[in-house]
């Protein structure tokens, strides 16, 4: 089975949780809590060849979802070594560009019907799990997003034509040539420093998909111009961060509160989470997390905690402090050439939210 570093990462926490049978909560750096964590009962696992559960108990127990029936028992030792195996497999081939292979890891996976690396899903969640919760006394079973910090850095918020934004070029009207002049230079801040010298300002003027429109204002009426005006100053000012990316969106008062900066990390945090748990780009976001339980990481060291909904301030902090703004592709997306409509001048951005590790 050749697959990708995300796709055996996958993997990996399906082993691990197996093996270790305790899944940790974690503050906003990422370090395990120790006195907070969940009991894993079981993994449900959806494939095209059925839904299984992988329950844990003395051993752990692969079960036909649909019938009940047994389909074999396995030491948990076993799911240790495995999971040792996966883990120097996938670090051995960290520089490996693209898909890579494991044999001995991918056979005991098949020997315990995984069919694929990557479970069926039609939500956010990449992995479902039945845990114990030490504080309330209850079971619960929630879907969970991975991120693996084992390969490169994972996407959260994937651009499409659907993301761009549109902006006004006003002041001075660029010339053909210069307008050459514009596009002959490579990186986005020449671009902007060249336009500033011509006394040329750039202004928001719309999401160009009205559905990301409105879900930019689920979480406030004036964020689809706050987000462009964060995506204009990465381009301009060369600024990845999206928490530096917010206080300098908040000092130039685009909104005008109390404590500008505080309302808008607080909200930009609010727009993270919903992207995290369920908001997409193309879909219309009605305000329901898809991934009930939250977030597992998968870290660089191979241990694994978890982001639940009940630690709501940890994630939403996690989320500021580890995402950053991407450049996606200009030619697929169709964004950063100016054109001109109606004797005005205009152009298109794009971007892309990933995380920083």
């Amino acid at each position: 089975m050749t697959e990708s570093m995300a796709e055996w990462s996958e993997l990996y926490t399906l082993f691990k949780l197996l093996a270790d049978g305790k899944l940790y909560a974690a503050d906003a750096n990422t370090n395990k809590i120790p006195e907070i964590y969940y009991d894993v009962l079981k993994v449900i696992r959806s494939q095209s060849n059925g839904t299984f559960e992988y329950c844990r108990d003395a051993e752990i127990k692969v079960i036909n979802a649909e019938t009940g029936e047994v389909f074999c028992s396995v030491p948990i030792s076993s799911f240790i070594e495995q999971t040792d195996k996966l883990l120097s497999g996938i670090r051995d081939s960290k520089n490996a560009k693209g898909a890579f292979e494991l044999p001995e890891v991918w056979n005991f996976a098949e020997s315990i019907k995984c069919q694929t690396l990557k479970a069926k899903s039609q939500d956010k969640a990449d992995i479902h799990i039945m845990v114990h919760d030490i504080m309330s006394g209850r079971d619960d079973t929630f879907g969970f997003s991975i991120k693996s910090q084992l390969g490169s850095p994972s996407t959260l918020f994937n651009a499409s034509g659907a993301t761009n934004f549109t902006y006004k070029l006003t002041g001075h009207k660029l010339t053909d040539s210069e307008i050459q002049t514009f596009h002959d230079f490579k990186y986005f801040k020449d671009k902007f420093d060249y336009l500033a010298s011509l006394g040329t300002s750039v202004e928001f003027v719309q999401t160009d998909n009205e559905i990301l429109d409105f879900n930019l204002k689920m979480v406030m009426t004036e964020m689809p111009k706050i987000f462009a005006e964060m995506i204009y100053h990465y381009y301009k000012d060369k600024v990845y961060l999206i928490s530096e990316l917010t206080d300098i969106v908040a000092e130039n008062n685009i909104i005008n509160t109390l404590d500008n900066k505080v309302l808008l990390r607080h909200k930009v945090k609010e727009l993270l989470t919903n992207i995290a748990l369920g908001m997409v780009p193309g879909t219309m976001w009605t305000g329901d997390y898809e991934a009930t339980g939250g977030y597992i990481i998968v870290k660089d060291d191979g241990d694994i905690v978890c982001y639940h909904i009940y630690n709501h301030n940890a994630f939403k902090n996690y989320m500021f402090a580890n995402t950053r703004f991407d450049t996606p592709s200009k030619s697929k997306h169709g964004f950063g050439s100016i054109y001109e409509v109606d004797g005005h001048q205009y152009l298109k951005l794009n971007v892309q939210i990933r995380f920083v590790k």
